[in-house]
């Protein structure tokens, strides 16, 4: 599954399902018939990469190039239904259904890795290989390289090992939900332990030699990302950022309008209105319904089965629309990205995205850079005045709504923290992670250190475990290294926009005008249809800006943005 960072979340999905990069697994441009897969056509270059010097294939090599695209595809519809198994499972399976639901994963999850890793795929690779199908063509080298590493991967991994997964991430999900609503860590804490465990055998017998359990999950998330290279990052913006944060929330609080905020118990925003308000937005983004549905979930997610079947969900409270609206342009901007990917490279892997960092890189690009804009609320305001007439009644302003959307302040919960202190709530998730994994702490020791590093890293303590260690579904199924692609993909976010906004003509202007449409298909140009044909997130970075990752951009955005917010100097 793919969580969603500031406007939402959801869980991670099965590592060794990483090999489908999707959401748990046009706008317009995908109204069209699903198109051949006739593989030696496939080099198709999308939109924004340099298509010179691409050879068509023939004869020998042409054959073994359409026989392991044959395979890849079959690879890639088994990971379809195992996402669409999972919708199901967060959005419609009644509850009594766990346990058989768990059996079922663990079936599909041996039959696709018994797929995955039979002789007769890895002679397809190698055949492909030696037959030079790579030469000439970025993205058959592309597809090929990520069918080795994928299967050098998989076969390190006993099939047991990936049927027990699929059957404890249900079991995990489950108990979380129960521990969650019902405050009690004690009966989370074996599952919990359950799954540290799994993910440090399966490190075990998966990593190449002298790896560490962490780099090893970190990498299926982030590819070539290390613990090391995250301490230095997160190290550098925990620095950077406190003082920011510090002479923020010192500052007087930003003042809105009292009909922005709802009533304790009162029905101030209707579901019903927000539903409709939240399917409004959905389409101005571009989402396309005829590729995709919106459904309501516990933790808002994107799920499906790629461009063609793109599956959002967010949740509802009536005293707060933030959480069903800001979400649904979080999970908005993942669809954007997966109802974009390349439709000429379908079912192979250089289609998918290219990591969890540039997938939230899109969520994030959307919600922070369009959705809490005083531009995108000039838009969409008489919109929102109609579905809650209240607010027209009030006076309330495009202003109003930017200055509420954009308040800052320490709180316990992830997925609703703003845009300046989410990176801390990561930063904690990070450093427990690293210390669980190397052994230095127990799963005992997790509610103690949680509230002891929310004191250190905000200031506030929670006063439960529902708002503490148990708020977020990603452990449930052992999601272990997923949580620092959500501050990565908030600096690649930014980087993005900083060139887009070089790039785009009146980008601004375009917002306020509610014209999404040159701005969807920037990002789908130069980041959705190239998928995975880099081989890293900085190497994509840098094609899209012309550098790699660079913090520094993230921290001097947060500043400026802040500092003329609240009125206190840079």
């Amino acid at each position: 599954g793919r969580s969603s960072g500031g406007g939402g979340g959801g869980g991670g999905g099965s590592l060794s399902g990483c090999r489908s990069a999707r959401v748990l697994t046009p706008g317009a441009s995908l109204s069209r018939p699903r198109p051949s897969r006739r593989a030696s056509h496939l080099c198709t270059m999308a939109a924004g990469v340099e298509a010179t010097g691409s050879t068509v294939l023939s004869g020998a090599t042409s054959t073994a190039y359409e026989a392991l695209a044959t395979r890849l595809r079959r690879l890639h519809d088994l990971d379809a239904i195992e996402g669409l198994v999972g919708w199901d499972e967060l959005t419609n399976m009644p509850e009594g259904a766990a346990t058989a639901r768990g059996r079922q994963k663990a079936a599909l999850a041996e039959l696709n890795h018994r797929e995955a890793t039979c002789a007769a795929h890895g002679e397809a690779i190698a055949a492909a290989e030696a037959a030079g199908a790579a030469d000439g063509c970025q993205w058959r080298a592309a597809v090929i390289r990520d069918a080795r590493r994928d299967y050098n991967d998989a076969v390190r991994l006993p099939a047991a090992l990936k049927a027990r997964e699929a059957e404890l991430s249900a079991t995990g999900y489950h108990a979380w939900v129960k521990a969650r609503s019902n405050n009690d860590w004690a009966s989370f804490a074996p599952v919990l332990q359950e799954l540290v465990d799994l993910r440090k055998e399966m490190a075990a017998v998966c990593a190449d030699p002298g790896v560490a359990p962490y780099d090893y999950l970190i990498d299926k998330y982030e590819r070539g990302m290390t613990e090391e290279r995250l301490s230095e990052i997160f190290g550098a913006l925990r620095t950077s950022l406190v003082p920011i944060i510090a002479k923020t929330l010192a500052a007087p609080a930003l003042q809105h309008p009292a009909a922005l905020s709802g009533a304790e118990g009162a029905d101030t925003f209707p579901q019903a209105a927000q539903e409709a308000f939240c399917k409004a937005v959905a389409t101005k983004m571009g989402f396309s319904f005829e590729f995709g549905r919106l459904d309501t979930s516990v933790h808002p997610f994107t799920g499906g089965t790629g461009p063609f079947d793109v599956r959002i969900t967010t949740r509802y409270d009536t005293e707060n629309f933030m959480d069903a609206v800001m979400g649904t342009v979080h999970e908005v901007g993942h669809a954007l990205y997966e109802q974009g990917l390349n439709p000429a490279q379908d079912g192979l892997p250089v289609q998918r995205a290219l990591s969890m960092g540039i997938h939230e890189s899109q969520s994030l690009f959307w919600e922070r850079y369009v959705g809490q804009s005083a531009e995108f609320w000039s838009a969409m305001l008489p919109e929102f005045h109609a579905s809650f007439p209240h607010t027209a009644e009030a006076g309330v302003t495009a202003e109003d709504m930017y200055k509420y959307i954009n308040k800052a302040s320490a709180g316990f919960i992830r997925v609703d923290a703003d845009e300046l202190t989410y990176s801390m709530h990561v930063v904690l998730r990070f450093e427990i992670e690293r210390a669980l994994l190397a052994g230095k702490v127990q799963v005992a020791d997790l509610p103690d250190l949680w509230r002891a590093k929310m004191k250190e890293l905000l200031g506030v303590v929670p006063e439960t475990d529902t708002l503490g260690v148990l708020q977020d579904v990603h452990w449930s199924d052992g999601s272990f290294g997923y949580f620092p692609s959500y501050t990565l993909g908030a600096m690649y976010a930014c980087q993005f926009h900083a060139k887009a906004k070089e790039e785009i003509p009146g980008f601004d202007a375009l917002v306020a005008a509610g014209d999404l449409a040159p701005i969807r298909e920037w990002l789908r140009g130069k980041i959705h249809t190239v998928g995975s044909l880099h081989p890293s997130a900085d190497e994509l970075c840098e094609a899209v800006t012309g550098a790699a990752l660079d913090p520094s951009i993230y921290v001097a955005h947060l500043n400026k943005k802040y500092s003329k917010l609240y009125n206190v100097s840079e």
